[in-house]
Parts: C-alpha cells; structure tokens; sequence
C-alpha cells in the first residue's frame, strides 16, 4: 500500500509539472452507459435517443458502441446528431479563448505579485495550486501554471484581427511518416503504415474571428451492453466512473431485492435486479463522501419503458408503485445516492419531444460529473486526434513503440516515457483505448474490436453446426476448457480476419482480465465463465469430501456488501494458476462458483473455493492419515487477503469484505460468525446445529500466523515496559 502511494504520489508530481508547462484545454465529453435486464429495451432507448427507427432491432450481443454521432452544446444542452460528427473546431476555439483568458489572468496575476511582493513577509510564497487526483484526473490548473505556452506553440493574431496557430519549428521538409509494423503487430485488414500528416498543427487549429460566438460542443459516445449473463465477465472491460449510466428496466417487472442469503454461484439471474445494477455501478464510484451536488460520481438515470402498456389512470398507480418499490429495495443505502432522476418512457409510441427532455436530462447530468469540463495539456488533444485519424484509416490497435512514433510528431512533442504513460493511463481510465502496461504490443486504439473479440468467445448465439462434431467442443462446453485451436476457430466465426495476427496480444489481454487462464504446459484454457454449475453437495458427494474418511476445518468466509460477477473468476483464476485442480477420472473440479484444488503432490490436502451471492468461502480437506493441517490453513488465508486487495486494486473496484467463520459441517452462506466477535467471546451459538462451538477451535486453522504475529508483537511490548 505504501508502494502505491508513493507511485501515486509521483505520478500527481510529474501531471502537475506537465500541467504547469503545457497549453491546456478544458475537456468536455459525455459517455453514455446503457445496463439493464436483457429485452428491457435498451437498444431501442439508445435508437430513439439518435432519432433512429425500432422495426428492426434485435438483442444486443455484447457491446456496441456508436461513436462520434451526435455532439451536445455545453452551453443550452441541444443534441446535434449525424453521422459523423466532428467537434475538433469547437474544441479548439474553446482552448484558444481559455488560454487567452489565462494568459490575461497570469499577466495581471505577475503585476499583482510584483506589488504584493513588496508587503509580503520574507520566506512566505504566494499559493493558488489545487492538489491533483491522479486515478480519476479531477484536473484543476494554478493560474499561473495554465499560462505557460509549450515551445511548439505560439499564438499570433493577424492584420485582420484574426486568431491563428503557427509553429516555430521548421516542419517543411517534414513528410508523411510511413513505418513497417511489426510481424506480430501486422492486421489483414488494416494498412501497414502509421498515418502522420505533417502539417497537423493547421489540420486541427483552424482560423476563427475573435468577435464570431462559437457553440461549444461535447462529443457523446453511446454503449449498448448485452443483458445476458454470459458477458457480465466481460463487461469488467469497458465500465468506468466516467460515465453517464442508464439503468433499463421494463415497467412490468416489479423492483425487488434478491436473496442474499441463497445460493447463486452462476448468477444466473441477478441481472434481473435493479439493485444488482446499482451495485455494479457503484463499485466504480470516484468517492466514498457523496459528492458536492449531493450525489455519487458515476450517475445514475433510471428508465423504466414499456408506458404504453397502461391506461393514464393505471399508469400513475404503477408508477406510485414502483417509486415505493425503489424506496423500499435502495432504502438508505450509499449506492441509492448515484441516483439523479427517473424516468418512464415508451420507445414505441412517445414522441421526439419527449425523448428530447430525455436528452435534456443526460446533459444535465453529465456536466455535474467529476470529469466535466478539466483541464488536460493541449498536447493530449493534438495527440488524441492523431489516433482518431489512424483509428479512421482502420487502426484498431498499436504498439507502445508505433504510439511514441505518433507521439514524437513535432507538432506533440512527446519525448518522455513517463509522459506517454501519463497520456495512456488516463485515455484508458475514461474508456477511450484499453491499455496495459504488462501488454505493450497492443494498445486497443478502438474498444468495439476488443468487444467483437470477446463475444466471439462468450456469445450464446454462436453457430455449432460445424463444432458440436469436434471432440475440443465437448470439452470447451462441459468443462469450460478450451484449446487454441478452437479459439482460433471461434475468432474466425464471426468476421475473424479482423483479429489475424492478433491471437497472441488477444489471449494475453484475456487473460488479463482471467476471461481466459492458461494450464501449465498445454494448449489448452480455462475459460472460468464457461465452466459448468454445481453444487457443494455434489462436489462433496462425487469427491469424498462428505465421508469420515476426509477432515475438514472450519469455513473461512469473506463477507462482501455486494461480490461482482467477475470477482469469483479472478480468485479462481488465481488458484488454477497456482494449484493444479482436483480430478476423478475425467472430471476436474472446476465449476462455476466452486472448484476444489489439490495443495499437495500427493493429492491427500485439497482446498475448496467457493462462493455464494455475497460471500467468497475457502475450506481445507485432507485425507491423510495425519492429524492437523499445520501452517497450510494459515498461509492461504495470507495470500488470498492480500489476493482480494490486488484484484480491486487491479480492476479500479470499491467493494469490502469483513471477515467471518463457519463450522466446519455448516452452510458457509448463511448465519456467519463473525471475526471480531469470535475473538471477543469464547463461546459461539451456531444455529445450524443448535449447540456452542469454542470460538478458538472455529477460527485458529486460519488464523495461527496472524494470532502468533501478535503475540510476538505484545510480548515485545511487555519487554520494552519492562525495561523502562
């Protein structure tokens, strides 16, 4: 932890030092995630939000994403949509007349130093800095700062009064960059060549008189995303606190909240909940303090459809009832506050006047988030429409090494390494590219290739009239393994030249997000979202695990306020990596909510992972011949702590867990001890079995180093009182 906070905290150091020497541009833009129950009209919603027909929509297979179709005046919140907007004019007026204002502001600020200096007692300097948050880039500039302009960059104005960009450096001689990507970073479909236009500088800054208003524009992206449980592992992907989410759900359906005391380890139907929604959003909240508006970042919209099923009369009960409804399933819950507004539509028969308050209400929303309206380096902008011309010329993707090219142009000038990364990291934060570090052959310059390559993989409409006959389909459906050979196939089903030559980068990138996890020494995957569903009791049936012959220790129980879907997938994932999974003939015990891992050659030592709605349970079995479990229990229970830490830091994700036991032949589910009471009481009453447990006998497996860490630290202390 102390790690990360210093890295942060260099990172903030070297963003306010490229703030502080760079032209700026307040960016505007609006993301509009749209969630919800499969056919609760989501599709049709995003349709008659571009003025778009309905007759012929179909349920969203994954994620699509309509980019650069309509932009929205920051100024009355009027949507002009199109089919393929541009708003680079807008955007840089808008810079031009902020920095001009700033540069005022900074001349008149140097006098007013000048004079104070004089009155202001020798060693005090004068302050007007804002600290920086680095992960969600809330980025306010000094005024002092915002004025410097970079050595490339310098504003004129000419005889007729006009604003114009010229550039000091000779870039005459300066022709299209032409580069050979490399073998492995080589498209079919795409060209093989960087574009690089020369004069970049006077392709993006155009001429504008000062004394003509300008509208100002916001760009507006919109996301469909699948209903379906089969992509809840992928849509970890895309989700981000810079957004505006509208939550779907069709009026019929009656809001209620799900058990969280049943088992549910396939999540099978917990799309069905709002509140399931609600959760998932706010995982990716920028604050743990509700905001200054009084609302959580990201925003919440919530949009029942399907009004035109009622009458005037039944639809004002219905909505009475469902307002109720809201109440009573959100209550006072922090996640209720990234609720803005509701809203009741009908896709089919409401008016463009409706649906144009509708649009009224997303801008509204959107310029109350965190990330409305700050300042970045101008540079970035310049940079950001540099990938937007190769993302047009059919660049899907880059290297980090071709992305420094296009950096290096001299009308950017990016020459550090740290500054790219800092351009990078924040791109991939807001959800414009997807970028890894540990990944530099493939930065995912266009989302939507990375969500055709997922659904690919975990579509359920997936043609098998020429797979059910190959015997690594039988396999990939009844165990979730998967070989390469099959993948390569499946890419290729749907439009799969568009991922030629990309397989490798591909199933890195999956594996990143555990979608896929590879088994030592084989070519063949686990894909966690695709293994079959099971029970404890049948696992334990079909193992042993259930018999006198197997002991078995107490339950260790991480009690989550909310487990996402994907979150079981990334602990398994971690086990397959380090563990090699228990078989029985052909069988492996891998299974969608439970696997069971050998901790030992011999295969008498297993340990159990398993889940259930809201809670993440661990159990060690052996069928040794030797009493005791030694440190075994003890060191899993270190690595998987620190494992839960890693995750939410590695996926940006806010959720807690407290800590909780179980007996050893009670249902780790339901009616938990928890930690903190255990230690406090020596007696613990299970409900279960309807006797007292000792508290020591339930959580002493697990807990041994810690306990013994402890002591070592009170016996510690003792020496020192006793010394002084």
């Amino acid at each position: 932890m102390r790690l990360w906070v210093k890295k942060q905290s260099k990172h903030m150091l070297k963003l306010n030092k490229l703030m502080k020497s760079s032209e700026t541009e307040n960016r505007y833009f609006v993301r509009i995630m749209i969630v919800g129950k499969e056919s609760a009209g989501k599709t049709c919603l995003l349709r008659r939000l571009l003025n778009e027909g309905i007759s012929d929509v179909s349920s969203t297979d994954g994620v699509d994403i309509v980019v650069r179709r309509c932009k929205i005046n920051i100024d009355d919140g009027k949507w002009t949509i199109g089919h393929e907007i541009d708003d680079k004019n807008e955007r840089i007026n808008r810079a031009l007349s902020t920095n001009e204002k700033t540069k005022k502001e900074a001349t008149e600020g140097t006098h007013r130093k000048t004079e104070s200096a004089k009155y202001m007692p020798f060693g005090e300097k004068e302050s007007n800095a804002t600290v920086f948050t680095f992960n969600d880039f809330p980025i306010d500039i000094a005024p002092d700062g915002s004025a410097e302009a970079t050595a490339t960059q310098i504003i004129h104005e000419d005889e007729t009064k006009n604003r114009t960009i010229s550039h000091v450096d000779d870039i005459s001689s300066y022709k299209k960059h032409r580069t050979t990507e490399t073998k492995e970073n080589l498209h079919k479909n795409e060209p093989s060549v960087l574009l690089m236009p020369e004069n970049l500088m006077s392709e993006v800054f155009s001429k504008s008189t000062v004394k003509t208003q300008r509208n100002l524009y916001a760009l507006c992206e919109l996301w469909d995303f699948a209903g379906q449980k089969e992509f809840y592992a992928t849509h970890q992907a895309f989700l981000t606190n810079s957004a505006v989410y509208l939550v779907v759900a069709d009026m019929e359906n009656d809001i209620i909240k799900q058990d969280k005391s049943q088992f549910s380890a396939d999540f099978q139907h917990i799309g069905d909940y709002i509140d399931f929604w609600f959760d998932s959003i706010h995982c990716h909240r920028t604050v743990d303090d509700r905001a200054r508006h009084g609302h959580f970042d990201p925003p919440i919209l919530l949009v029942f459809t399907g009004t035109d099923k009622y009458n005037k009369a039944d639809l004002q009960k219905r909505k009475k009832e469902l307002n109720e409804q809201i109440d009573q399933v959100l209550g006072n819950q922090s996640k209720y506050h990234h609720l803005q507004d509701t809203f009741y539509l009908s896709n089919k028969v409401d008016t463009d006047k409706e649906f144009e308050k509708f649009r009224l209400a997303i801008f509204e929303t959107a310029r109350k988030n965190h990330n409305w309206g700050k300042a970045v380096p101008l540079k970035w902008f310049l940079l950001e429409h540099l990938i937007q011309i190769n993302k047009k010329n059919g660049k899907n993707f880059i290297s980090v090494t071709d992305m420094f090219k296009l950096a290096k142009h001299p009308d950017i000038k990016i020459l550090e390494e740290e500054d790219l990364l800092l351009f990078l990291r924040f791109q991939h934060n807001v959800g414009n590219i997807i970028f890894f570090e540990s990944i530099p052959d493939l930065i995912i310059l266009n989302p939507q290739w990375l969500a055709d390559a997922f659904r690919c993989l975990v579509s359920d409409r997936i043609d098998i009239s020429r797979l059910h006959h190959r015997e690594d389909w039988t396999l990939f459906t009844r165990q979730g393994k998967i070989s390469e050979s099959l993948i390569t196939e499946l890419l290729n089903s749907k439009d799969g030249r568009q991922f030629s030559g990309q397989k490798t980068n591909l199933h890195k990138v999956m594996e990143e997000f555990d979608i896929l996890v590879k088994i030592e020494n084989s070519n063949y995957y686990i894909m966690p979202s695709k293994m079959p569903t099971s029970t404890f009791e049948d696992v334990g049936e079909k193992f042993g695990i259930l018999t006198k012959k197997c002991q078995r220790t107490s339950w260790l129980c991480f009690k989550f306020e909310f487990l996402p879907p994907f979150f079981f997938n990334h602990l398994s994932a971690w086990f397959i990596r380090k563990y090699n999974p228990s078989k029985l003939d052909v069988d492996i015990a891998l299974y969608r909510g439970i696997c069971m891992f050998d901790i030992e050659g011999s295969g008498c030592k297993k340990v159990l992972v398993t889940m259930s709605t809201d809670t993440i349970a661990l159990q060690v079995v052996s069928f040794s011949k030797q009493e005791g479990f030694g440190n075994t229990c003890s060191e899993i229970y270190c690595e998987v702590k620190q494992l839960i830490e890693d995750i939410k830091e590695r996926y940006k994700v806010k959720i807690s867990c407290k800590l909780h036991f179980k007996c050893s032949e009670g249902y780790y589910y339901k009616d938990l001890f928890e930690y903190e009471k255990l230690k406090r009481d020596k007696e613990c009453f299970c409900f279960q079995h309807t006797k007292a447990h000792r508290s020591e006998q339930i959580y002493s497996p697990w807990m041994k180093i810690e306990v013994c860490f402890s002591l070592e630290i009170a016996q510690i202390i003792i020496c020192i009182h006793e010394q002084f």
